[in-house]
């Protein structure tokens, strides 16, 4: 039968001289053995401080994580450097098609980066039973054996890496290499799943090497191993991660993006809006300038403005968006007459379609950034292929007269 643990959210600060924080989102084999603090003991060893911090109830996913109370009370506690996300082990190997792994990962990265837009999100990656997963070996043979198992979570979890510009924290590797060419090291608990401590001991080797990107070997911390074996797993930890860091997409930086979040848009004025927490700096060609996250620009004539957005993150990253603005001031619909029948809907996926046009009349089409998309003549119930998203439109009619909407596009 295998064995349930059970551990409350717990944060710790361990202090010394340099600074960094850890979130750990997990289960059993993040609290067994207290891989955190080991991570922490480990760092201080070497004359560095790690806060680290674990949401870890026994047997959970990624997914019930995701709208579990004390999870979300952890990542919204501090400002995390880095937040740890591990999947339950079995699900962590399957393919994702068939697991809530990915669904999971997302809406917690949705809340993660909600909370501190700096946090690097790191993918721990777990290792293969110790003899394959025979709850899941009828539907899936490649999980009849550890091999084969272990080959599905690195694959699973450097995917998930790659789709999201997080990290992979590869103890699954390593611990592969020990099993190929240290045998007599037992890395598992007696249930042939669990990490015994020389098994958690070589996890948090190689989170120190993935969060600091630095060798372990010096690290004087030894848990209750015998010098030599704490020695052969510190090596091979800084091995397999500082070997191959792009293996494991330890060069990603996570850069910010000044490009808008949303914009509304009245009679005579255009509102801008982006929801990064760091610092803004908006300039218009009208003139108007402004440093608060949401700008409105107001205008006195028609005509094509353009906007920078300098957007500098909490960490200190920066980026620019130059955007442009065809901007028409238009009465109220009311007072237009004829052009009041204009219409522009989305009709089929990809697709709108004008009524109400004369021929003459011309299309605009400009999505979020004012970057125009579809320029062209227009007659009533003319269809017109675009892209999906926010779009704003224009029409002109062949006498001067202008009216303008927006509509969404599936």
């Amino acid at each position: 039968m295998m064995r349930k643990y059970f551990l409350p959210v717990l944060v710790v600060a361990i202090t010394a001289q340099a600074q960094t924080s850890v979130l750990f989102i997990g289960n059993s084999y993040t609290y067994v053995n207290d891989l955190p603090g080991m991570l922490g003991q480990i760092a201080l060893s070497l004359g560095d401080t790690v806060t680290v911090g674990s949401s870890a109830p026994g047997g959970y996913t990624l997914f019930q994580h995701s709208t579990h109370g004390p999870t979300l009370t952890a990542i919204q506690s501090r400002s995390w450097d880095f937040v740890v996300m591990q999947e339950q082990s079995q699900l962590g190997a399957l393919p994702p098609e068939v697991t809530t792994t990915e669904l999971g990962a997302v809406s917690l990265m949705e809340d993660i980066g909600s909370n501190y837009e700096c946090s690097m999100p790191v993918f721990y990656m777990t290792w293969g039973r110790e003899n394959g997963d025979a709850q899941n070996c009828a539907s899936f043979p490649f999980m009849c054996t550890y091999d084969g198992m272990q080959q599905g979570l690195q694959d699973n979890y450097v995917s998930l890496a790659n789709w999201y510009d997080a990290w992979t924290a590869p103890v699954g590797a390593a611990w592969k290499v020990v099993r190929d060419t240290q045998p007599s090291i037992d890395l598992y608990d007696a249930d042939g799943s669990h990490p015994s401590v020389a098994g958690t001991y070589l996890a948090a080797c190689v989170f120190y090497c993935t969060l600091f990107q630095e060798s372990c070997v010096d690290a004087t911390f030894n848990s209750s191993l015998d010098a030599g074996t704490a020695a052969i797993l510190r090596s091979i930890a800084s091995a397999t991660v500082l070997d191959e860091p792009e293996t494991w997409n330890l060069d990603v930086v996570r850069l910010p993006s000044a490009l808008l979040d949303g914009y509304s848009d009245g009679p005579d004025h255009i509102t801008l809006i982006h929801h990064g927490q760091g610092t803004h700096l908006w300039t218009c060609s009208n003139g108007e300038s402004f440093t608060t996250a949401t700008a409105t620009f107001t205008f006195t004539a028609s005509g094509t403005y353009y906007v920078t957005h300098v957007y500098t993150d909490p960490c200190g990253n920066s980026d620019t968006a130059n955007l442009t603005f065809p901007f028409t001031l238009t009465v109220d619909v009311d007072e237009q007459g004829s052009l009041a029948t204009y219409r522009v809907t989305a009709v089929d996926p990809g697709y709108v379609q004008i009524s109400g046009a004369n021929a003459g009349a011309l299309l605009e089409l400009f999505d979020a950034q004012g970057r125009r998309l579809v320029n062209t003549p227009v007659a009533n119930s003319t269809r017109i292929a675009c892209p999906a998203g926010p779009l704003l439109w224009v029409i002109r009619t062949e006498d001067g007269q202008v009216i303008r909407g927006k509509v969404f596009v599936r």
